[in-house]
């Protein structure tokens, strides 16, 4: 047999066997598993003492009653000295009991902190509030799905498509959003982030945010954005626009309005029909190329297509199923929907 030696520290042996019962009670609040995390991280011997505390209580649950006994007994003779049994062999005792009584491993019960990625989704016109383990939340817009991956080193959210506002707890752990070709890293509290295919925005109302392409995205650069500024990205250019923003217009989607500066038509539609009852189609896929600055009320999406012959050479066909534009080289141009 190879014995194994390791620095004893009472302390820290003690802290682990709490842990250890703890994260097994149903009823422990979410901001007790940051806290387990953080201590985890703080010293590598935490690390070493929590698994040793595991492998403990592993043993001792294979054992009978009789067996289980003496090895209480002969490791508080060992750690609890004259005073009798330790903190240490209490906590672990207990633990042991619960594993007996058929206890899961909790963290296999408490879905996204175990490093298992957690999908959230909204409905089409929808509107979901998610609340974070760590804290922090998210709102999700009509149609949109992420993906959260709460690690160790980082906690992580994929947006998948749609949109986004997200308000960050602060832990030592980084938070980045993934969206197509952006990381975003969060320096702040709040930002909002939409996804259009790989046409990402990305617009701060409170604190900082560091935007970073991906492997492969061309000459884009790393940018970093303070409270009212917004960047774009281009998917055909490689190129980041960078502007000034209301955070309120940034995040009308909240308010049931969608903003849109200088943007694809194609783009615009997209988002739109996150919100629509009857999905719009482009007839001519050229007409994605035109630009569109204006306002999109969620409730009357029809009456803004309906319009939309007045800002550009489109027609509008309607069928039970969905909307189409058309190129119409005839149309008289007004003043622009709002």
């Amino acid at each position: 047999m190879t014995a194994t030696f390791y620095s004893f520290d009472r302390q820290i042996e003690h802290a682990a066997a709490d842990w250890w019962a703890r994260l097994r009670d149903p009823a422990l609040p979410e901001p007790a598993l940051l806290q387990w995390s953080e201590w985890l991280e703080a010293d590598p011997r935490h690390a070493a003492a929590f698994d040793r505390a595991c492998a403990l209580a592993e043993s001792a649950s294979t054992m009978d009653a009789a067996t289980r006994s003496a090895f209480v007994g002969r490791f508080a003779s060992a750690r609890g000295g004259r005073r009798g049994p330790s903190r240490f062999v209490l906590s672990l005792a207990a633990a042991v009991a619960l594993v007996v009584l058929g206890a899961g491993l909790f963290l296999g019960l408490r879905p996204g902190l175990s490093g298992a990625p957690q999908q959230y989704t909204s409905e089409r016109a929808g509107h979901r509030d998610i609340d974070l383990p760590d804290g922090s939340s998210i709102e999700l817009g009509g149609a949109t799905s992420v993906t959260a991956r709460y690690g160790r080193d980082e906690r992580a959210i994929d947006l998948e498509s749609g949109e986004a506002f997200f308000r960050v707890a602060h832990a030592e752990r980084p938070f980045v959003v993934n969206a197509g070709p952006l990381r975003i890293r969060d320096l702040g509290t709040a930002f909002n982030v939409r996804r259009t295919g790989d046409r990402v925005t990305v617009a701060v109302t409170e604190g900082r945010v560091r935007v970073s392409p991906l492997a492969g995205q061309g000459d884009a650069a790393t940018v970093e954005l303070g409270a009212g500024r917004e960047v774009s990205f281009d998917p055909e250019t490689q190129a980041m626009r960078i502007l000034d923003v209301d955070p309120a217009t940034a995040t009308a989607w909240r308010g049931h309005r969608l903003e849109f500066v200088n943007e694809p038509l194609s783009s615009v539609v997209e988002n739109v029909n996150r919100y629509s009852a009857r999905p719009i189609r482009l007839a001519d896929p050229s007409l994605g190329r035109m630009t569109f600055t204006g306002t999109v009320q969620v409730d009357t999406i029809d009456s803004w297509v309906a319009a939309l012959p007045r800002v550009f050479p489109v027609r509008v066909d309607a069928y039970p199923d969905r909307l189409e534009l058309a190129r119409q080289t005839t149309a008289a141009r007004g003043a622009r929907p709002r």
